[in-house]
């Protein structure tokens, strides 16, 4: 079947599912009563696009109107009630008869959905969930198999609000989210726990697994209060959250699993097998039987037939500990919102992660929908000296692209998004990082001023930890060609991804509409008066002869390469 039919086929299929499952995947709306929102439905274009900038892969101008017809708690609800537009499929389609398949298709595959899915704050939840449940490409010999990380995505994109199996609806809580990747094959093989065998004598269960699934994916290393504060003992020092015989308990409770196909099948390769991708099964001959005291003095069964039961008490306890809240709450708020929250906005968020038992569709509501979040102000307190926190974030790299592909609707006449490895001008690609540690951490402290300031405390920066000189020439470069790539550009080709530039060509003989359109399109309305100033003093300065299209991509190139751009606030 040609990519162009399948992602047809698939477009349509979605559309008649989002229909039959409006009313099944209802979210009560109760949940919001505990924030308040100024003026639900946002003022202006704007507050919308600001929203939308946090919420999404970028605002379009359609996106815009509806969300202000609606209003963002209408907008929310039927985003938590879309079913996830998936990349397995297609990537297997694809990649089925290919013996040594690379990742090309996956981006693809990504791409398509970031910029065109309607499903914008699914897809933008599964890519903060990969910057925290990390599987990697770069590791485990899983450069060579795209369909398994491509299932691993969408599990990403399915749990988190819920999704439905046949009749089978599976809640979306945190629980359901560790225990579906703990059953992935590409998190198996990412850290090592696939074929982990009981104990011999000689041989311990591979620890790696249980030691990340605590530290990164869930409770972190110390103990920490709602609000994401440190829990001191007598003596004044943080309070470990686990021990190291901790890690060896569960590590043998995550013994036994490997594909569905056999302990020790690999079923990759040129005749492809769904147990590549389907969740994992437990052999019960190579899982320790011994019960395992786990979290929260949790006993796992142990004895015959035990695997599956250990598994979800070791998983369970790890759900409810304390620190998952406070611990999981602080990374979604500053992969959508900003590096540094405010203890209160932590607290509010984190409270609503305990009381709903992990329901990430809460979760990422009180996220979004926080005052703070709206207003991008901060209470009093936390602007005095003693505090200087700082709102906002650096804008992730990859990010600015989607932003310029989705609000000047790129595409290419082939249909297809083909663009193999963003990492080398982005510093970032899906499920691409070098390590299980992402790309950035969530405490990076950059140097300078903010994470060594003179006066208050030091500011997280995650997202500078990939931004220095080169990195930040690199992604310039790129999106400059990416707006010379403008639709009726001759040189253009079949598979040129290219920006409808046209509304910007048409006002640009005027310099300071046209810079009033770009504050609108790309800067949700924050571009600041100098800024303003200087850029229509630009214009003002180039050629006489310089066409309108050329007086549109120079205007593009400096605002792409702006820190008003770069920062999202």
């Amino acid at each position: 079947m040609r990519p162009s039919l399948f992602r047809l086929l698939t477009a349509i299929c979605s559309m008649l599912c989002a229909i039959c499952s409006s009313n099944v995947f209802a979210y009560d709306e109760i949940f919001y009563n505990d924030f308040k929102v100024v003026n639900d439905a946002p003022a202006s274009d704007a507050e919308a696009a600001r929203f939308l900038t946090q919420a999404t892969f970028g605002p379009t101008a359609a996106e815009i109107t509806r969300l202000r017809g609606i209003g963002y708690r209408q907008w929310i609800t039927q985003q938590l009630s879309m079913p996830a537009t998936l990349q397995r499929p297609y990537v297997q389609t694809l990649d089925a008869g290919i013996k040594s398949p690379g990742q090309s298709d996956r981006m693809e595959a990504w791409f398509h959905n970031a910029i065109t899915a309607p499903d914008q704050l699914r897809q933008r939840m599964a890519w903060a969930m990969s910057q925290i449940m990390v599987a990697s490409d770069q590791q485990s010999g899983l450069n060579q198999d795209p369909i398994a990380l491509a299932e691993y995505y969408d599990v990403l994109a399915r749990d988190p609000f819920g999704y439905y199996d046949g009749n089978i609806y599976h809640v979306g809580n945190y629980y359901q989210l560790l225990y579906d990747v703990t059953k992935s094959p590409a998190m198996g093989r990412m850290l090592t726990y696939m074929r982990n065998q009981k104990s011999n004598g000689a041989l311990s269960p591979d620890e790696n697994y249980a030691r990340e699934v605590m530290q990164l994916f869930s409770i972190g290393l110390v103990l920490r209060n709602p609000d994401f504060s440190k829990q001191l003992d007598s003596g004044g020092n943080p309070i470990p959250t686990y021990a190291s015989s901790m890690v060896q308990a569960y590590a043998r409770v995550f013994t036994g699993w490997s594909y569905q196909s056999g302990f020790n099948s690999s079923p990759r390769g040129l005749n492809w097998s769904a147990a590549d991708y389907l969740p994992m099964i437990c052999y019960e001959q190579y899982h320790e039987e011994g019960g395992e005291t786990v979290l929260d003095n949790q006993v796992a069964a142990g004895g015959p037939n035990s695997c599956e039961s250990d598994l979800q008490t070791g998983l369970h306890a790890i759900a409810n500990h304390q620190n998952i809240a406070p611990f999981i709450s602080r990374q979604l708020i500053q992969r959508f919102v900003t590096s540094n929250p405010t203890p209160d906005y932590i607290q509010r968020v984190s409270t609503v992660f305990a009381n709903s038992n992990g329901d990430l569709g809460q979760v990422i509501s009180a996220v979004l929908l926080d005052t703070q979040a709206r207003t991008g102000t901060l209470p009093a307190q936390y602007t005095q000296p003693a505090q200087n926190y700082v709102f906002g974030k650096a804008r992730e790299p990859l990010l600015k692209l989607t932003a310029l592909w989705r609000y000047y609707q790129a595409a290419a006449q082939n249909g297809l998004y083909a663009f193999n490895n963003p990492q080398t001008n982005y510093a970032q690609r899906p499920l691409g990082s070098s390590s299980v540690f992402n790309f950035y951490l969530p405490d990076y402290l950059p140097p300078g001023e903010l994470g060594q300031p003179a006066v208050g405390v030091a500011q997280y920066g995650p997202e500078f930890q990939i931004i220095n000189e080169s990195s930040a020439i690199s992604t310039s470069n790129d999106l400059t060609q990416r707006i010379n790539q403008y639709v009726g550009n001759p040189n253009n080709t079949g598979a040129t991804i290219a920006v409808n530039l046209a509304p910007l060509i048409n006002d640009a003989g005027n310099a300071q509409t046209l810079v009033n359109d770009l504050n609108h399109d790309l800067l949700y309305g924050s571009m600041s008066a100098s800024m303003n100033t200087s850029l229509v003093s630009m214009l003002g300065k180039l050629p006489a002869a310089a066409t309108p299209t050329a007086r549109v991509i120079a205007t593009l190139q400096v605002l792409l390469a702006s820190p008003e751009f770069a920062i999202q606030k």
